[in-house]
């Protein structure tokens, strides 16, 4: 599994946690991070307390804000102990340095070009494929993007997070359509609403992935693209792709004052399972009444899923 350019990525990722300071003491208070277990039906959802993670979860992108700061993706907004590898023509690989994952890379495009996945799908598998022991994810600029307004992709361990193991579990999957050289499923009473595209043809993923991202925009509206959160990952010769719809990025509690606010702005990680919390306070109020609500708000509905699901046994 050791490919080249696995080995140049472990080598990256030592090299700025000794020469890259703030990088270097994140990973180091990630190790002292506290986390808990909320056990449902079938899959348990993980809480991670994160204070680092606060700078993300607060994150104004309404376009002044954008404006008036410099985008820490580009190399001119970087610290000067910030390094990275080139991958292929279009874009570097960073160390994060403010880690939810033990090994938790960024992958910005070379160019400061929105954040869009339209013709940048076929990136996003030739990245799990040449990274085979990694999860490669994309969120959206309305579903957790902290930065909108320059392209990129995270990349983290396999291992990580629960929708690794949740997405291959029979108890928890429905499949939806199969073919000759691909399956497509969902997983049922998950708290979010969540469809799983498996096959070892790039082609047919990208015919899939097209077909899905169209059914969601019909069924919720948007604006720049459907919204989503979206991971890829390769494992046993297998292309394993979870897209999970979104209404929403926050939910109202994120908006109240006072008691009832929970800092809750869910991007890939939390979606996958791991919720991030950068207050102490929203760390002990997690349970499961709690994440029903929250998910229930930035999902689509279960009625909305049934339409999708429709739509792809038609097509």
């Amino acid at each position: 599994m050791d490919t080249e350019k696995s080995q140049a990525l472990s080598r990256l990722f030592h090299q700025q946690t000794q020469d890259f300071p703030l990088a270097r003491d994140n990973y180091r208070a990630l190790t002292q991070a506290v986390c808990k277990e909320i056990p449902l039906d079938g899959f348990c959802i993980r809480v991670q307390y994160n204070p680092a993670r606060i700078i993300s979860t607060n994150a104004k992108t309404d376009a002044a804000s954008l404006r008036n700061r410099k985008c820490f993706l580009c190399p001119s907004g970087m610290p000067e102990t910030q390094q990275g590898m080139a991958y292929g023509d279009r874009y570097h690989i960073y160390i994060n340095p403010y880690p939810i994952f033990r090994q938790h890379f960024t992958v910005p495009s070379n160019e400061h070009l929105p954040q869009r996945i339209a013709h940048r799908f076929e990136d996003m598998l030739d990245i799990a494929t040449d990274f085979p022991g990694h999860v490669v994810f994309y969120n959206g600029p309305a579903s957790g993007a902290s930065a909108p307004d320059h392209f990129h992709f995270q990349l983290v361990s396999r291992g990580e997070m629960p929708i690794e193991a949740d997405a291959a579990n029979e108890r928890l999957r429905q499949v939806v359509r199969t073919g000759e050289d691909y399956t497509i499923a969902t997983l049922r009473d998950y708290l979010r609403e969540v469809f799983i595209l498996e096959s070892a043809s790039k082609a047919r993923l990208r015919v899939l992935f097209d077909a899905l991202q169209r059914f969601v925009g019909i069924t919720v509206p948007y604006e720049a693209e459907p919204q989503f959160n979206l991971f890829a990952w390769q494992a046993e010769g297998c292309l394993h792709i979870c897209l999970f719809p979104r209404r929403r990025w926050r939910p109202r509690q994120f908006f109240e004052e006072g008691e009832g606010q929970i800092m809750f702005s869910p991007g890939c990680a939390d979606m996958a399972g791991l919720i991030i919390a950068p207050r102490q306070r929203d760390f002990e109020h997690y349970d499961a009444a709690l994440l029903a609500d929250l998910f229930q708000q930035v999902s689509i509905t279960p009625e909305e899923r049934e339409q999708i699901v429709h739509l792809i046994q038609q097509f």
